[in-house]
């Protein structure tokens, strides 16, 4: 399952409309440390109170991220272009701190790392880069390598290895090629 991680979101209006966006984009919603009682986040998530209600909350970043496939943070200005980007089937995303994004820390134990690439200012709404990072998420055509190749990847050749092809996001032919290389 698909899901959104917020890290100690500080907006409860943004917090209701990414709900908004993970029922139109079928993402469950994770929380780290809301910084407010989710009941006043209701009036923006319109026809997703139940993703709301759903909605798991953590005390801290790897509960979070805990037993997703492959895990994508954001931070303006790293990391690949999200255009770029090939979105796995069950690629979750993780957005920050509305006023201070992610940390080096936390882009740290993401599989990879994009950003939105935007002409004046290079930060966007918490809930707008939301909606482009679902819909981009969304456009998953199944050609892209599961994290079990991406194992027996580290297997033969390490764990810098795996993280480095991981954050290319090759297709499966490309990634046959790597593993034939290694055997």
């Amino acid at each position: 399952m698909r899901s959104v991680v917020l890290i100690e979101p500080e907006i409860p209006e943004n917090t209701g409309f990414v709900a908004r966006l993970c029922h139109n984009f079928d993402f469950n919603l994770r929380l780290v440390n809301p910084d407010f009682n989710l009941e006043a986040s209701r009036s923006t998530a319109n026809n997703a109170q139940n993703i709301l209600r759903e909605a798991k909350i953590f005390d801290c970043f790897e509960e979070a991220v805990e037993g997703l496939d492959f895990v994508v943070g954001t931070k303006p200005s790293k990391g690949i272009e999200c255009r770029e980007f090939k979105f796995r089937e069950n690629t979750s995303i993780v957005l920050g701190r509305e006023s201070s994004g992610l940390t080096r820390e936390e882009l740290g134990k993401c599989d990879a790392t994009v950003h939105i690439q935007a002409s004046n200012y290079p930060s966007l709404n918490l809930s707008h880069a939301a909606s482009i990072l679902m819909y981009q998420a969304s456009d998953y055509r199944g050609k892209n390598v599961e994290g079990e190749r991406l194992d027996l990847i580290e297997d033969r050749g390490g764990e810098v290895l795996r993280e480095l092809i991981g954050r290319a996001s090759p297709e499966k032919g490309e990634l046959d090629k790597v593993i034939s290389e290694l055997v």
